[in-house]
């Protein structure tokens, strides 16, 4: 296939192209409703795509602007670039053919993070730097749920989720989303009590907008004790991938096992759905040890590599803006330097 007879394209509209993908080949985070939901005023989601006869390798993302150029980085959770065909010479032409492109269009460089179930990062390795950032966990759901129970889940989790059963905690899968004003309170208390960055706060138009978007593709699973709303996660769903998205807890009910609860019904309601993969994502950091880490793999030894890709378009208008932040905040330096975006600091 000629390179020169691809077509390359930034749009606002890409689901069109989405529908030539078989199911395996793309997930909820690339439709242009997700990555819509992290579009604010000065950032606006994209889509470049290149395409030729039916070949497609498309990747969305939020642009943002900075000294009359542009830089990106995928929206809130996972993406990267996704093709509907395995030809790696077409895909090799192609990347590099969405290269040309950023550059021509101002393009300064963006940050992406891969998508560990898809492995997508094999389109980048060879055409920028891609880093290796922390492992994460996902529940293989297509098994049947007594194999689920026995051979994924260790006997210790086994035991704490008929702990949280004997504490009488209720488990509830809302389609209807009927606790969402519930749920976001305790989110929002959860991400306090956390520290959480900003990043991790979303506001009221957020949430309404998930829900005008996704209805069908999602819903909230609560527990509750005594009819008190304990802990509830918003999880989403498309094709064969299942999402563990948002999670709020009452730390004061900490010791009643309710996350392990939440996480095994709806791995049960996962399979019931014809979800073959849940992935509940990693840990608070990249180290092996991190206690989240340890508890999602209480669930799952099914480990998947999250990466991350630096792509650096224009060398020369990236060092000058690094520099001229690196002079002007050199007490972030330390804390963000190791950031392709640090200048956003």
């Amino acid at each position: 296939m000629r390179c020169d007879k691809m077509r390359t394209v930034i749009t606002n509209k890409w689901n069109q192209y989405l529908q030539k993908f078989k199911d395996s080949q793309c997930d909820i985070y690339y439709s242009e409703e997700y990555v819509k939901l992290y579009e604010s005023e000065d950032g606006k989601a994209l889509c470049a795509v290149c395409e030729s006869d039916e070949n497609i390798l498309l990747m969305p993302f939020i642009r943002k602007e900075i000294d009359g150029h542009y830089d990106f980085e995928t929206a809130y959770g996972y993406g990267g670039p996704i093709s509907n065909t395995t030809d790696e010479k077409w895909i090799n032409e192609a990347v590099e053919k969405l290269k040309e492109l950023f550059l021509r269009e101002k393009y300064i460089c963006g940050f992406i993070r891969f998508h560990p179930l898809m492995n997508n990062v094999e389109i980048c390795k060879n055409h920028f730097p891609v880093l290796f950032d922390r492992n994460t966990v996902a529940i293989n759901t297509e098994e049947e749920l007594d194999d689920i129970w026995t051979k994924q889940i260790t006997s210790k989790n086994r035991n704490m989720i008929r702990k949280a059963e004997r504490n009488d905690l209720v488990y509830s899968a809302e389609y209807d989303f009927a606790s969402m004003n519930e749920f976001i309170k305790l989110y929002n208390a959860t991400m306090e009590r956390l520290n959480a960055e900003e990043f991790y706060f979303f506001d009221e138009n957020y949430y309404k907008s998930f829900l005008d978007k996704f209805k069908g593709q999602a819903f909230l699973g609560t527990i509750r004790k005594d009819g008190e709303l304990i802990c509830a996660a918003i999880f989403m769903y498309s094709n064969k991938f299942g999402h563990y998205h948002l999670e709020g807890s009452n730390h004061a009910f900490s010791n009643m096992a309710a996350n392990n609860l939440l996480l095994w019904k709806t791995a049960e309601e996962f399979h019931k759905l014809g979800v073959t993969e849940f992935h509940l994502g990693g840990g608070y950091n990249a180290s092996p040890d991190n206690s989240l880490l340890k508890f999602k793999k209480s669930f799952s030894n099914n480990m998947k590599d999250f990466y991350i890709g630096k792509w650096i378009f224009n060398e020369e208008k990236y060092t000058e803006l690094k520099k001229r932040w690196s002079d002007n905040n050199l007490d972030k330096v330390e804390k963000y330097g190791h950031l392709l975006l640090c200048y956003r600091y």
